[in-house]
């Protein structure tokens, strides 16, 4: 029997973002940047930022090597489209040759869009994902992206995907691409100390629940055979090589996210956070994610929360939704997470995992589920269907899940210790 009988597919694909990873990293960006060919790029970042001074060596580095910089500072937190469609129209009267991002998930995404379309033209709906938009490919590569994390939890800067929130339709959308990956990596942990502690638990939670998504989402030989090479989606599912970075961000996140929170000068925190959140992020955007992320863009798309921060809330209900389909996995991930699971049976130490997870929520000042969010009960039959619209994102899920599946696990997850 050759492979090409076989009803489900037998090849798995990996890609990476080339990374740059230790203290001083960011004060190499314009010899790298240089080395890319850039000769004059646009730096994202947002207001905040720039007043916290770290953007100031990024500026320091290029100035060094001759390039030349524009500066775009209005990148917005969960960006919308309008404000991604004023940083394109900027960037069209610098004609940059390259970008530099300097913030969290929210400034490397609007870089990313601004470059797609910079780089390819068209409208940005064009190329987001149906039924909102187009489902458009990037024709060929973009120009050259560097970007720079300054939280640890996104994993944008290794990511093929880009968020935008359509404020009037109240919903968050994606375009999702290999050539939207960044072109290098600067994982420098100077640039993270200044990150508030709210800020560090929810981007921490993120990375968390991109590691756990990752180690239990499908398999890449539970999903159908794909028609041709290129029709094989960007999360191909669960391989041994993904495990091996997913287990090793949970191990991290289990280690040192207190720590971060709590102690944010700590720079081997610090550093910590920010390789498990590398890690994590080569996990899933290989793999995919398990429905909290489905879940989370109508929760923030209706009520405005940060994606970090919702997906932290979901996750233990859909943990504990997601069980049945490995408890050997689960129970795996408790002793990520440091559990005593000696003498227990596998589903009593899959149920470990679980409350792991919500003693750490619990630690960093979490909030108790969806209603301290301000999600309201009555809407959880809207946030259902509005979910099922995200298939890119629920079709890793390694148990099928159903509009009343949802409906059952945002009742759960309304209010979680």
């Amino acid at each position: 029997m050759s492979s090409m009988d076989l009803p489900n597919d037998s090849v798995w694909d990996f890609g990476v973002t080339r990374a740059k990873f230790g203290i001083g990293a960011a004060d190499e960006v314009g010899y790298d940047a240089k080395a890319l060919g850039m000769k004059k790029v646009l730096l994202v970042t947002d207001s905040i930022i720039m007043k916290t001074g770290i953007v100031d060596r990024v500026l320091r580095s290029l100035e060094e090597q001759k390039i030349e910089v524009h500066v775009w500072d209005q990148a917005e937190p969960e960006p919308s489209l309008g404000s991604m469609l004023k940083c394109i129209e900027y960037a069209k009267k610098v004609e940059p040759d390259g970008f530099i991002s300097v913030g969290g998930g929210s400034v490397m995404d609007t870089a990313k869009v601004t470059d797609l379309i910079i780089t390819h033209g068209g409208e940005v709906l064009e190329y987001v994902a149906p039924p909102t938009g187009g489902g458009k490919h990037p024709p060929g590569p973009l120009k050259p992206h560097i970007a720079i994390p300054t939280t640890s939890g996104t994993g944008s800067e290794t990511s093929p995907a880009a968020v935008i929130s359509l404020p009037e339709k109240k919903i968050k959308v994606g375009v999702s691409h290999i050539f939207l990956r960044p072109t290098l990596a600067v994982l420098d942990p100077r640039m993270t100390v200044t990150c508030p502690p709210r800020v560090t638990a929810s981007a921490g939670m993120d990375a968390l629940s991109h590691a756990i998504g990752s180690y239990t989402t499908r398999r890449f030989n539970q999903k159908p055979r794909p028609r041709t090479p290129p029709e094989r989606p960007a999360y191909g599912g669960g391989t041994p090589l993904t495990d091996l970075f997913a287990s090793e961000a949970i191990k991290l996140v289990g280690k040192y996210l207190r720590r971060a929170v709590y102690h944010g000068i700590d720079i081997e925190a610090r550093a910590g956070m920010q390789l498990a959140s590398f890690y994590a992020a080569v996990a899933f955007t290989n793999t995919g994610v398990l429905p909290d992320h489905a879940m989370a863009y109508p929760v923030g798309g209706q009520y405005h929360t940060p994606h970090g921060l919702t997906v932290a809330v979901l996750l233990p209900a859909v943990m504990e939704f997601c069980l049945p389909s490995s408890y050997e996995r689960f129970a795996k991930i408790a002793e990520f997470l440091g559990e005593d699971v000696q003498g227990l049976s596998v589903v009593e130490a899959a149920y470990r995992s679980v409350e792991a997870v919500k003693r750490l929520e619990k630690d960093i000042g979490i909030p108790n589920g969806l209603e301290a969010l301000g999600v309201k009960e009555e809407d959880i039959p809207r946030l259902a269907k509005d979910t099922l619209k995200i298939q890119r994102l629920l079709a890793g899920s390694p148990r099928p899940v159903t509009e009343e599946d949802l409906v059952k696990i945002f009742k759960a997850a309304m209010k979680n210790y």
